[in-house]
């Protein structure tokens, strides 16, 4: 797997970016974006993308959204490298008067 930041804080204040390129077989690995929305964007090949049990192919040209919180992984099931952009939107820390006290509970 290769991967690479296009952009990041501090350059951008809530969304970073980055492209992936996976050889056939290749996998990402499932993780989660904890408060996080994202979006992939096919480039070349075919991705297959797991989220919550759910898979779902995604051929070059097409875009596949995950909501925050959501448990994913993206595969080359393919016979070509899989490249693609991922867009992650952050969301932003509360601000104190934002921040539950403690007669508060969170949200």
């Amino acid at each position: 797997m290769n991967s690479k930041s296009l952009f990041k804080p501090p350059t951008t204040k809530l969304l970073k970016a980055g492209r992936v390129t996976l050889a056939p077989g290749e996998t990402v690995g499932e993780h989660v974006t904890d408060q996080r929305e994202e979006v992939l964007v096919i480039l070349k090949g075919t991705a297959t993308v797991h989220v919550e049990g759910t898979v779902t192919t995604v051929p070059k040209g097409q875009t596949h959204y995950i909501k925050e919180g959501q448990k994913h992984n993206v595969v080359n099931n393919g016979t070509e490298n899989l490249e693609y952009v991922y867009v992650v939107a952050l969301f932003p820390e509360p601000t104190p008067s934002q921040a539950p006290t403690q007669h508060q509970s969170p949200a």
